[in-house]
């Protein structure tokens, strides 16, 4: 049978008289490649099918395309379609590297295993097996496959072609939740010591990431923290069971892709708590939904640390690849001019680098942070002096901030504060981390804070949100909790209605 015609625009797919029958998955695939799974929905009155794009897709989809749907294995509509006046092809491919992406379970833009080279996925589970070696070896911590390097495996052996990393979890020996997150930050001081890199986005979830280029990863790793609280199994990030209807020890091996890695002592127990109890039955357009009494206790017994940052990392992917903005900001030219010569300048949220660029350039010695690695690449490569020096820094997280305030006391002057829109950004916990920073560096004499907030308006996309507007009252009374008094000075009009610029210092008694 020929496959129907199907139409397309930047905003949905529709596929007339598809036959599909609703919450059946169907592929979508672009130049033969499949990007996304979806559930068909209940066709509209004239029988068609309309699919909206995934909004982290849609904001992407430019020039003409070869789309095709595929239904249990059929193709069952295609066509040529053309998403805007754009001539060219479009391809659904990583900034800066080409490698192809596809629609992930979590709705984002991502790699995949499926369609790479196949080595590629060896040297995944390489490094995991090393992994596995040295957290045993140093710290008696033992490893196991989770997550989809498990189900993928008990199924059939094999990862699962449309995993993008390799998920591995220990179980803790503590059983208080403050006992686990300080055991999580050893392991992460550990590997720290064994030259790896990391992200953390909790108190029980790191991130192992191996760099392919100035701003890319060839893949990364997960460690997850698994415990038992009160008679019940936690598995960061999802999973609640009762304790013992999960039996993770002893481990035994299993076998991934022709080598044998350490797995849970009943694989589908694991797998049930995961994913549910329909574990076996492949489901290409499975998504997590974490019930409300787990995701309250892991958001406050371990938090989560990582708000976003994959998004700016992708904005500054491809920022980076259409010619990085070196234009500075009025609130960067005004600090520049206020300050006393030769001013010591701690740049919060510096991105790629323009502001941090700008106040060296005026003769200011700048320590510029964010927490986005391809801007922090990028910038050192191409700005950084001197002068100018660029760090990583996680402004939701105390430690990193007390790390900050250590770095500033070694440069053994007074660090006035420049913030361009960082609290438009910033996570309420994040708020209160960078506010404790600023309270701290501002009670040297002199000391000065030069931010500048968006009040109107939010500044984005469909998938997500950059710059949320803050409610100016509230940014005054927290200042003021943290004894801090700001000075609105004149942006010459610059940000009219939208902004507000100012001059925070310390309160004295």
């Amino acid at each position: 049978m020929r496959a129907g015609p199907l139409t397309a625009d930047a905003q949905r797919l529709v596929i007339p008289d598809a036959r599909i029958p609703s919450g059946d998955a169907c592929s979508v695939l672009l130049g033969g490649r499949r990007i996304w799974t979806v559930r068909a929905p209940e066709p509209g009155d004239d029988g068609a099918l309309n699919l909206p794009w995934p909004p982290s897709l849609a904001e992407r989809l430019t020039g003409r395309a070869r789309l095709a749907v595929e239904h249990a294995g059929r193709e069952v509509a295609a066509a040529t379609v053309a998403f805007d006046d754009d001539p060219s092809e479009f391809a659904l491919a990583e900034p800066g590297t080409g490698i192809p992406q596809v629609v992930n379970k979590w709705g984002r833009i991502a790699r995949s295993f499926e369609g790479r080279d196949a080595a590629l996925i060896e040297q995944v589970l390489d490094e995991a097996e090393r992994l596995i070696g040295v957290l045993h070896r140093t710290l008696g911590i033992d490893l196991f496959v989770t997550g989809g390097t498990l189900l993928g495996p008990v199924r059939n052996g094999r990862i699962l072609p449309h995993d993008d990393d390799a998920d591995l979890a220990y179980l803790s020996a503590h059983t208080n939740p403050s006992d686990v997150a300080l055991e999580s930050f050893r392991i992460e001081r550990t590997l720290a010591e064994q030259g790896y890199e990391t992200v953390r986005h909790s108190s029980g979830h790191l991130q192992l990431l191996f760099p392919g280029g100035t701003v890319t990863d060839r893949f990364y790793l997960d460690i997850f923290t698994y415990f038992e609280c009160g008679g019940w199994f936690y598995g960061t990030f999802h999973a609640r069971e009762p304790a013992d209807t999960v039996t993770l020890h002893p481990l035994k091996p299993l076998p991934v892709n022709g080598r044998m890695l350490p797995g849970p002592a009943e694989p589908a127990q694991l797998l049930a708590a995961i994913y549910g109890p329909s574990w076996e039955v492949p489901d290409p357009t499975f998504s997590f939904v974490t019930p409300p009494a787990a995701f309250r206790r892991y958001y406050w017994w371990l938090n989560h640390f990582d708000v976003d940052r994959e998004n700016w990392e992708d904005h500054h992917r491809v920022a980076i690849e259409g010619g990085a903005e070196r234009t500075p900001s009025g609130l960067a030219v005004a600090a520049a001019d206020q300050l006393p010569p030769s001013s010591t300048v701690l740049d919060l949220g510096c991105g790629l680098g323009a502001d941090a660029r700008h106040l060296a350039d005026r003769g200011h010695r700048v320590l510029a942070v964010d927490y986005s690695r391809p801007a922090l690449a990028w910038a050192k490569e191409h700005l950084a002096d001197d002068g100018l020096t660029f760090e990583r820094a996680n402004l939701t997280m105390a430690r990193h901030a007390l790390h900050l305030r250590r770095r500033c006391a070694e440069l053994d002057t007074t660090v006035h504060v420049h913030a361009n829109h960082l609290f438009n950004a910033l996570s309420p916990l994040g708020w209160d981390t960078t506010l404790m920073l600023v309270k701290h560096l501002l009670a040297a004499p002199g000391s000065t804070a030069f931010l500048e907030v968006g009040v109107a308006g939010t500044e984005g996309s469909a998938s997500w949100v950059e710059y949320r507007p803050v409610d100016w009252t509230r940014f005054q009374e927290q200042l003021h909790r943290y004894s801090l008094s700001a000075e609105e000075q004149d942006d010459d009009g610059a940000g009219g209605a939208t902004s507000r610029r100012v001059l925070v210092r310390r309160e004295r008694a």
